[in-house]
């Protein structure tokens, strides 16, 4: 799949629009790029168009960064759970074959070991994951440079919505027939929060697949052909992409919160104290009382104090 992934063809839907072949370090597009915007229901322009963004959808053409961003995402959740048997694992006696000397045969080690019959496998494999690393740089320019040529390409067709009366799935099978896309695999991308009629009409459907803004990736823009976009999955992607949020890409890192954005509740006197601990309670219980008695000071006088020699307290009683 990887190798048909990879295969970008020279496409031009227009005769001003610049093919795949044009060099990396220039901007396929002179001027801003606008796509009208269709109906969904009935397939028919609706007089309103969308402007796309300059940095997203105008880079430069770099297939090497395409293939690596490809590898890293067809990599990326890929492991191996199995691993052959190693040589303090393996079933066999610990006694040895015959004695180390005057036999006349060369010496043997464990029974099972490495080229001997039903012995272990030589540097087997072992569990691990197959992720390789890649700049989160170069996956941000890479993919900005998929969406470019899948542009070029003319995959694209911006709709207005994708919510549906119902959530059957004959009624979403007669919008898509107004499509002239729809007699091969299509993408529909939708926003972070799509249509749950949308979700349960296509989820039947062989020749459709849907995602979100956050599921899209490089391996998907190089594999189908025509990919529908909402107007809202447009303007959530692009401000995704210029706020550098790599969540579209892979990245499963946790965000910790700096210290000073936790909230901090300032001591009030008049509130009661909220411990959870038995015993710190007990403690807080008796040093009430001791203040109500008025016998606080006494006991403080009569704890015994420590002096520290070394690494060793000592306690003096009175």
């Amino acid at each position: 799949m990887l190798q048909q992934c990879l295969k970008i063809f020279r496409f031009s839907f227009a005769a001003n629009t610049p093919s795949l072949a044009t060099p990396w370090s220039l901007r396929p597009f002179k001027n801003e790029v606008s796509l009208p915007i269709i109906r969904f229901h009935d397939a028919q322009p609706t007089g309103q168009s969308i402007t796309l963004d300059q940095e997203i959808f105008n880079q430069p053409i770099r297939r090497d960064l395409v293939q690596r961003l490809v590898r890293y995402t067809d990599l990326y959740n890929k492991k191996i759970t199995k691993a052959t048997l190693e040589l303090r694992d393996a079933a066999a006696s610990g006694a040895k074959n015959h004695p180390q000397k005057k036999t006349g045969k060369a010496r043997q080690g464990h029974r099972q070991r490495p080229g001997r019959y039903k012995g272990i496998k030589a540097h087997g494999r072992k569990i691990r994951s197959l992720r390789i690393d890649l700049p989160r740089k170069v996956r941000l320019q890479a993919f900005k440079v998929g969406l470019t040529a899948a542009l070029i390409e003319g995959k694209f067709t911006i709709i207005d919505t994708e919510k549906l009366n119902d959530g059957k799935t004959k009624h979403l099978v007669q919008l898509m027939k107004s499509f002239e896309s729809y007699t091969q695999p299509l993408l529909i991308v939708t926003s972070v929060d799509p249509d749950d009629f949308f979700l349960r009409a296509s989820s039947n459907l062989q020749t459709l697949e849907t995602c979100t803004i956050k599921e899209l990736n490089i391996i998907k823009l190089l594999k189908f052909k025509s990919i529908l976009m909402t107007k809202e999955a447009v303007s959530e992607l692009t401000e995704s992409l210029k706020q550098r949020k790599l969540t579209l890409l892979g990245e499963n890192k946790i965000i910790k919160k700096k210290y000073s954005e936790y909230p901090i509740e300032e001591y009030d006197p008049t509130k009661p104290l909220d411990l959870k601990f038995k015993v710190l309670k007990e403690y807080l219980e008796d040093f009430e009382k001791l203040k109500q008695e008025g016998q606080l000071d006494k006991f403080i006088q009569d704890m015994p104090k420590t002096k520290k020699v070394g690494r060793i307290n000592t306690i003096n009683h009175h």
